[in-house]
């Protein structure tokens, strides 16, 4: 059974194609997929021998070889574009997955995005708006102590300009609690980090803790609104 992170990849796949599943580790996603009908094939692709072995394991386990194929890949380096509607990449820091986006151009002829980022949410946000992805889709998940956000995306070549709030909610649903328990904690974040720059003194960094409180205050009205924009 996958876990509620994995679950909710899951729910953004399209499924008109092949499933790509980016540090795919034991293949329990693509399993899932397939034997949920909700592709006929994907791939299961990490970058070590060791996540290779226990794909293969699972998917010869269930039975799902002629459907799933294991490819060893640097992000998507060896992936053949050729059928792919899906790439999914989960569990990775968001510099990683902006980086893996980035040196596949081929991402961009209408394929669905699934990403799960598991640091550097906003920044990667940020990079999306700036290059011409659009944000289809987002939503908060909590599985165990932590809350992920599941980001679904698409290219359309039309850059956006996007501020820190923008970056931080996104496309999120702030009337469901999960998403308002995220942000609060992301303003806890900036409202900590603010105070740490007042208490090193400085006029630069005072300045920057007063903008820093600015987008947490700002954040704070938003989830009373119960609004992201």
């Amino acid at each position: 059974m996958l876990n509620k992170r994995l679950l909710t990849c899951a729910e953004f796949v399209i499924g008109d194609g092949i499933a790509v599943d980016v540090g795919t580790d034991h293949a329990y996603l693509p399993v899932y997929l397939v034997k949920s009908g909700i592709v006929k094939k994907a791939y299961a692709c990490d970058i070590a021998q060791g996540p290779l072995l226990s794909a293969q394991k699972s998917v010869e386990r269930e039975g799902l070889s002629q459907s799933i194929r294991i490819i060893k890949s640097d992000g998507l380096e060896n992936v053949p574009p050729s059928g792919v509607s899906d790439v999914i990449i989960a569990g990775m820091g968001g510099e990683l997955i902006e980086d893996i986006i980035s040196r596949a151009d081929w991402v961009k002829n209408g394929v669905n995005l699934v990403l799960q980022p598991n640091t550097k949410v906003s920044e990667l946000m940020s990079f999306l708006y700036k290059n011409g992805f659009r944000i289809k889709s987002e939503k908060a998940v909590a599985d165990k102590r932590f809350i992920y956000i599941v980001i679904n995306a698409e290219y359309t070549g039309k850059p956006q300009d996007a501020d820190i709030i923008k970056c931080i909610t996104g496309e999120l649903d702030l009337s469901d609690a999960t998403a308002r328990e995220y942000i609060i904690g992301q303003i806890n974040k900036l409202y900590s980090a603010a105070k740490g720059m007042l208490k090193s003194g400085g006029e630069r960094l005072e300045s920057e803790a007063k903008e820093i409180i600015k987008v947490a205050d700002s954040l704070s009205e938003r989830i009373k609104s119960g609004h992201s924009d």
